[in-house]
């Protein structure tokens, strides 16, 4: 029924990636700037039966901004992941790729503040060959987030965020001995903090902690262009 439903998703990411790709062809012509990040995460998710998911990725995200305030928003890039009995050292140390669409709004900046609304869906995927067959770790991640920014001069911003967290994967070993267990997020919202520093030409620089559902933090450095 997972596998099922993965295969779905999977079906669904990937046209939902070509209906993405169509804006691009006009983003030149655009009256509102596309934005590229190049970001470095580090993700710990505790699940249940006191497990945990641990992914470390690098990507680019590539977003369009369709409207004043309104972006969509597409990520692909490369994932070492590993999921371990908590309190136990890591075992195995598959890797892979994971790709992701996003929606993204915020208000215009009042007197240095600012708040905004994001969701974004992504499936990851990670394998690695064992003496007795493939380790496969691969799953679903759904987040929602709202969030509130506070400009501190002229090239900073701190912001704060609650997110919701949705993730069903597996983990399956497969050859000579196999094995299913089901991954599925223990807790269900965190929140997140970071700061911004926006460069003078039309670049981000930012940092981010997070905690709760999802654990960890991402630097990432951006540019808008018009």
């Amino acid at each position: 029924m997972h596998h099922q439903h993965r295969q779905k998703c999977r079906r669904l990411l990937s046209r939902g990636i070509v209906l993405f790709s169509a804006p691009l062809a006009v983003a030149a012509a655009a009256d509102y700037p596309f934005y590229f990040e190049l970001e470095l995460e580090q993700q710990h998710i505790p699940l249940e039966d006191n497990t945990r998911l641990e992914a470390s990725s690098l990507g680019l995200s590539y977003r369009e901004f369709l409207a004043r305030g309104i972006g969509l928003e597409l990520r692909l890039g490369r994932l070492g992941a590993e999921h371990e009995t908590d309190g136990t050292p890591p075992t195995f140390d598959p890797s892979g790729y994971y790709a992701g669409l996003g929606f993204n709004s915020r208000t215009a900046e009042r007197n240095r503040l600012q708040a905004g609304f994001d969701l974004e869906y992504s499936y990851y995927d990670s394998r690695e060959a064992l003496d007795a067959g493939t380790l496969e770790i691969d799953w679903t991640q759904g987040e929602a987030r709202l969030w509130a920014a506070l400009r501190l001069g002229n090239r900073f911003k701190l912001y704060g965020c609650v997110f919701a967290l949705s993730v069903d994967g597996d983990q399956k070993l497969k050859g000579t001995a196999s094995s299913r267990q089901t991954l599925n997020n223990r807790e269900d919202s965190g929140r997140c903090a970071g700061i911004i520093l926006e460069t003078p030409a039309s670049g981000v620089v930012g940092l981010e902690g997070s905690g709760g559902a999802r654990r960890g933090g991402r630097i990432y450095f951006g540019k808008y262009f018009w």
